[in-house]
């Protein structure tokens, strides 16, 4: 099964999906996305890589990369 991060358009919110699918379903503002319309900006097999690629997106959006991946690299 393959993963993907997508950002809801309209609302900014970082998502983790499930690429198999077409569509999905913001979380935050209930607006239906089409992913094939989408960027996608990460894509695993990985549930554990999906949860710290959704971490990443939502600290570079936020302006805080280089505090996220300092906090990783403190934990390995």
């Amino acid at each position: 099964m393959k993963f993907g991060v997508i950002v809801c358009p309209n609302c900014k919110k970082v998502k983790g999906v499930d690429l198999s699918c077409k569509t999905t379903k913001c979380s935050r503002c209930g607006k239906a996305l089409l992913l094939e319309n989408l960027k996608i900006f990460y894509k695993t097999d990985s549930v554990g890589k999906l949860q710290q690629a959704i971490g990443l997106v939502n600290a570079e959006l936020d302006g805080r990369l280089k505090e996220f991946k300092e906090t990783l690299q403190s934990k390995n």
